[in-house]
């Protein structure tokens, strides 16, 4: 366990700029630098579509073939924190879901809802991560798996690879490799997205069918800052959870500990809100399709890296999306907002801020979109609409009471 100390740090120190501290901490929410070295790479069969579709692997000029790979990134970190501060083998089982979540429901954004086989990549510090934890993460993939197929969803757990890296890994990475099939002809294209079409966001939050506890929205995106925003200095006395690269200015500069209540929501404490297992929508999207024509779904968004700027990568080129009637903030990012001082703007491009999954139809569909979150006992709502755009580029434009953004 840790030291019995909290020596909480004053937040009257000068606070640097949303961009350099993500860059100080060694992240980035646009990943400009990665996009730059994979624009020469092949976009596949439908370049507009939210993931890469190659020609079938097996030869069939019916399907398209889809390899998908994401993780977890430092919330893993965060499951270890909370480890030594007593939470049980729920925060390891919860984290298999956030690495299998980021690359489900990306697939499921192209209309892959059919048989996906699924690969977990394991790093661990041996020396940190016990062999029990190992176990618990395994165990949580196979848990999903299994739910997701109550759901009609045929995932395969096909094994995976665990390996030793006390020289690189400072704690523990838990990643996926989701491979799986499309019909061409039942592809969901996001090029398809044109000015008339309605924006229907559902909320990240609140308890789905398929959960067994309310979610706190929080996703697998921006964990590094929600951790340094959030907690405080008393946990600098596991150095193993930060990199030593990161200004002690910038370590874990709030008032938290993981225990503590969220301000504004009795159903969680600190750490379980930021833990709270990134919510799948596999089922919704699945009941959507069942009621509308995959040819009525113009695009289907997985708002994660990029946050609710994330549809500005998709149709056009100059669509202007207007989001102005967007879900209200939910209690743990008003919290990351006010003890981190980001600005509104950004803290919209780094979290999901209330909804994670966007459909992108014509009016006339917007019906399906309602029933099908009817169904899967999640909030929906029209948040906004495609519009032109008078720059000929895509734009992406957030109406709240905080502020208009345009990005």
């Amino acid at each position: 366990m840790l030291d019995q100390h909290n020596n909480k740090r004053k937040r009257g120190h000068a606070m640097a700029t949303d961009r350099s501290r993500y860059a100080a901490r060694g992240v980035s929410s646009g990943k400009e630098d990665v996009h730059r070295a994979i624009e020469p790479l092949e976009r596949g069969l439908f370049p507009g579509a939210f993931c890469t579709i190659f020609p079938d692997i097996a030869g069939d000029p019916a399907f398209g073939s889809i390899q998908h790979v994401d993780g977890a990134g430092t919330k893993s970190s965060l499951a270890y924190m909370a480890s030594l501060e007593g939470f049980d083998s729920s925060v390891w089982e919860g984290i298999a879901q956030d690495s299998l979540v980021m690359n489900v429901d990306d697939l499921a954004c192209v209309g892959a809802v059919g048989r996906m086989h699924v690969s977990q990549i394991i790093g661990r510090n041996k020396f940190l991560i016990p062999a029990e934890a190992v176990e618990a993460i395994i165990i949580g993939c196979k848990r999903f798996c299994d739910k997701m197929r109550e759901f009609g969803f045929d995932l395969v757990y096909v094994g995976g690879e665990t390996a030793d890296l006390p020289d690189l890994v400072r704690t523990v990475t838990v990643d996926n490799s989701v491979s799986t099939r499309v019909r061409l002809t039942e592809v969901i294209d996001a090029s398809r997205m044109v000015p008339g079409d309605v924006i229907i966001g559902f909320s990240s939050t609140g308890q789905a069918r398929w959960e067994n506890r309310p979610n706190s929205g929080i996703g697998s995106n921006g964990l590094t800052n929600a951790r340094h925003d959030a907690l405080s200095n008393y946990y600098t006395a596991v150095p193993e959870s930060h990199s030593p690269q990161v200004p002690k200015t910038l370590v874990y500069r709030g008032d938290y500990r993981l225990g503590d209540p969220l301000p504004g929501d009795s159903h969680f404490t600190i750490g379980s809100a930021l833990l709270s297992p990134t919510r799948t929508y596999l089922p919704l999207i699945r009941r959507l399709l069942e009621l509308a024509p995959v040819g009525q779904i113009h695009g289907l968004i997985h708002c994660s890296g990029g946050g609710q700027t994330k549809i500005g990568k998709f149709g056009g080129p100059g669509n202007r999306y207007v989001k102005d009637y967007c879900f209200f903030v939910p209690p743990l990012f008003a919290m990351l907002q006010d003890r981190s001082g980001l600005s509104w703007k950004e803290m919209f491009a780094v979290y999901n801020m209330g909804h994670r999954l966007e459909a992108v139809v014509p009016e006339s569909a917007e019906w399906a979109c309602f029933a099908a979150a009817t169904w899967a006992g999640i909030e929906a709502r029209r948040v906004g609409q495609v519009e032109r755009s008078s720059s000929g580029k895509n734009e992406v434009v957030i109406v709240v009471p905080e502020g208009t953004f345009t990005y």
